[in-house]
């Protein structure tokens, strides 16, 4: 995911694993290397490599996946994030998973971009010789 904004158009989905997801099997559904959200070089892929508990992500510094809400069965939120030390870690990206399917959640950025953009649209509809 080279442009960020191009992600916010694109979903996924693993029709093979959406009978079982729920909040206990959520974080390895979203970890499937087939996701294209998913970072295979994060901390994740390593404790899953090396069969790790997942509560060993916290000692190690890096590229991280967390579930952050589980609203089963229809709604979870995962963050993306970059664990600095036991106690800090820095949020990247958020993406959400709707009735299976993932989506990243656009940041606050596009979000008043996209709102000025469509007041400008607005503004010169209603208003145009002001422009």
């Amino acid at each position: 995911m080279d442009d960020p904004a191009s992600s916010y158009s694109l979903s996924w989905r693993d029709e093979a694993c959406l009978p079982n997801l729920n909040g206990n099997t959520v974080l390895n559904y979203f970890c499937q290397t087939s996701n294209p959200f998913y970072d295979r070089t994060c901390n994740n892929e390593i404790i899953k490599m090396q069969r790790l508990n997942i509560s060993a992500l916290v000692n190690m510094c890096g590229i991280e996946y967390e579930l952050i809400t589980n609203q089963e069965p229809a709604l979870y939120v995962i963050c993306k994030q970059k664990r600095v030390n036991v106690n800090s870690a820095v949020p990247i990206a958020y993406y959400y998973i709707l009735n299976g399917t993932v989506y990243q959640c656009p940041d606050a950025l596009c979000f008043v971009r996209n709102k000025l953009v469509r007041l400008i649209h607005i503004q010169i509809r209603h208003h145009p010789f002001f422009f």
